[in-house]
């Protein structure tokens, strides 16, 4: 199954950096969210359009198309992992660590709906 795979990669990226991005350059939270979001996110179309949907792209344009699409939905998992770190850290008190994991799986969950029928979905 290489969705779990490679969006279990994406995840573990995405949370590394996000406490490279806090521990190391000690940006706030929100920043290493977003952060972490973008580069995880490149790594995860890489990954998305090549092992996991096998997706082929005609041409150059419909290569990128696919890839602003690809981010357009992440910018959207992106609303939900800032959204759900500020209600678990700031309403919740949550520790940074479990509000990152716990939106990390929401925000999985969400990803991978978006990229299977919205996204890399094979047009007949």
């Amino acid at each position: 199954m290489p969705i779990f795979f490679f969006g279990q990669l994406a995840t573990i990226a995405n949370i590394i950096i996000h406490f490279l991005c806090m521990g190391f350059f000690h940006v706030h939270y929100m920043t290493a969210t977003i952060i972490s979001w973008f580069l995880a996110n490149v790594f995860a179309f890489v990954t998305n359009k090549l092992w996991v949907f096998h997706s082929k792209s005609s041409s150059r344009f419909a290569y990128w198309t696919e890839f602003l699409r690809f981010m357009l939905f992440r910018l959207f998992a992106l609303g939900i992992d800032i959204s759900f770190m500020y209600l678990l850290r700031e309403w919740m008190q949550l520790g940074n660590g479990l509000a990152k994991v716990l939106t990390q799986i929401l925000v999985g969950i969400a990803n991978y709906l978006f990229s299977k029928f919205l996204v890399f979905r094979r047009v007949s």
